[in-house]
């Protein structure tokens, strides 16, 4: 038994929450085995506020051991890890700690991690469906969610609701791929920064080849977007965040780590080599973020 473990399932039966960083959980930077078991055997009969701070808990604590945070990237590739908070997922579960899972996983575990369990998430969508779960199902892209998704769609819940379409759009409805990634060519062309930003992050939610090529591609985009009196932000930075969400692994594609246009080119070879892109137009002037000084009154 890992006392440690067992002190902060105690805390957290007591209704403490869990406030990071973890402490004391790692060994030789990898997850103590005999508290992962524990923390496992606890979330099978806990309730669901303690379920969420556990959940919360394991996601601090797979963050913490990934051997690339060093290098500033937050990515969960634990193995042990990812599998408990897929049980988590896992129906009949409901309720505030299956949603923390559910967001933990597709915004922190990379998709080739995640495919393995894309049939408990497509069960989970069938069981009770969510924006988050419709958009988990998008990023594993289980062929067995194309059914249910459709079938999800036929009803009034779900048949306008972004999620929802951009999980169609993931699982091979080519109609509604090629109308996002329309959103962000003409966002482009009406040089509306804020417009391609949320393009960025759709196409990015959406994540098949073709979208994910179409981010790529903008990597030398010249837009920026300005708050007065607070900063002014590349674009470009934007698209490496969209890439984030598929490669967590990946430094170089952390807006965080561009300091000179050659970080940008580090960034550009990793789209080369994954994605094919070649980049003919010279580079925009370098620039990631600038402040602004606050207008006096």
């Amino acid at each position: 038994m890992s006392t440690r473990a067992q002190q902060y399932i105690e805390a957290f039966e007591r209704g403490e929450d869990f406030s990071p960083p973890s402490q004391g959980l790692l060994l030789s930077g990898t997850p103590d085995p005999a508290a992962l078991q524990h923390f496992e055997r606890a979330l099978k009969q806990a309730a669901p506020e303690v379920t969420e701070n556990i959940v919360r808990l394991l996601i601090d604590l797979g963050l913490a051991a990934d051997p690339t945070k060093p290098r500033g990237t937050e990515v969960i590739r634990d193995a042990k890890i990812i599998e408990i908070l897929v049980g988590v997922v896992a129906p009949p579960r409901v309720g505030v700690g299956r949603e923390a899972a559910v967001e933990g996983l597709r915004k922190l575990v990379r998709p080739v991690d995640l495919m393995p369990s894309g049939d408990v998430f497509t069960r989970a969508l069938e069981f009770a469906a969510s924006d988050e779960l419709f958009l988990l199902v998008a990023k594993a892209k289980p062929a067995s969610a194309q059914r249910v998704v459709w079938q999800l769609r036929q009803g009034p819940t779900w048949q306008d609701d972004e999620s929802a379409k951009i999980a169609a759009a993931a699982l091979g409805d080519a109609a509604l791929e090629h109308a996002f990634i329309q959103r962000l060519e003409a966002a482009e062309v009406a040089a509306d920064p804020r417009g391609f930003a949320e393009a960025l992050g759709t196409l990015a939610l959406v994540g098949t080849p073709r979208s994910l090529v179409a981010i790529a591609e903008r990597l030398r985009t010249p837009m920026t977007v300005r708050i007065p009196g607070a900063f002014q932000k590349s674009l470009r930075l934007n698209v490496l965040e969209a890439l984030l969400y598929h490669h967590g692994d990946r430094p170089e594609l952390y807006p965080n780590n561009i300091i000179t246009e050659a970080d940008y080119t580090k960034a550009e070879q990793f789209c080369t080599q994954t994605y094919g892109v070649v980049y003919t137009t010279p580079p925009p002037p370098f620039m990631t973020y600038l402040g602004e000084p606050i207008p006096m009154p």
